[in-house]
């Protein structure tokens, strides 16, 4: 069954970040798709009102561009600003390849959730994908033609602005992911 992490349970977790003192500065939130969470606008607010930053990892579509997430994105913005940061997956800056990925009709409500996010002025940040065997030049060059002719407040050079993620090779052999890669 689908369980999302609770208020609650943020709750302690910011709570041990300060009994402990950690050096903790930005919480980020995935999922899945965050926003399906009913939680996820309270669990940001109790972040960002304890002094943290807040990344949000989304697709940008349907449960971002609910009424009542709209509404509580603009109340978060308003009080917190730029502490907030909506990455939105955008798997390729041409609807082709990503919908190729994410299915059709994808990429407009995409498109249109990261149009309403830069209308008001959120701080942005893309994550895209180099499975097409298309160069990281060419890819940034995709993305920063589409953020200027959108008027998207996106550097597609930066890349904390734009995350390209390499895709995996199955056929090679990597190091299983422990807890120990945290003190990485």
């Amino acid at each position: 069954r689908l369980v999302y992490l609770s208020r609650e349970e943020v709750l302690r977790f910011l709570d041990e970040i300060a009994r402990e003192r950690l050096p903790a500065r930005e919480i980020g939130f995935t999922g899945g798709e965050p926003f399906m969470n009913p939680d996820i606008i309270s669990m940001l607010a109790d972040a960002l009102t304890r002094g943290h930053s807040a990344l949000v990892l989304t697709n940008a579509m349907q449960p971002m561009q609910r009424p009542r997430v709209r509404a509580g994105l603009l109340e978060l913005h308003g009080a917190h600003g730029d502490r907030l940061t909506i990455r939105v997956s955008l798997d390729h800056y041409g609807k082709t390849l990503h919908e190729e990925e994410r299915g059709a009709g994808t990429y407009d409500r995409t498109i249109e959730g990261i149009d309403w996010l830069a209308a008001n002025g959120f701080k942005l940040a893309l994550a895209g994908r180099t499975y097409w065997g298309e160069s990281e030049g060419s890819l940034r060059e995709g993305y920063g033609r589409l953020a200027r002719k959108r008027g998207w407040p996106i550097d597609a050079n930066d890349p904390t602005q734009l995350v390209l993620f390499p895709e995996m090779d199955e056929r090679a052999d990597v190091p299983e992911i422990t807890q120990d890669c945290w003190g990485l």
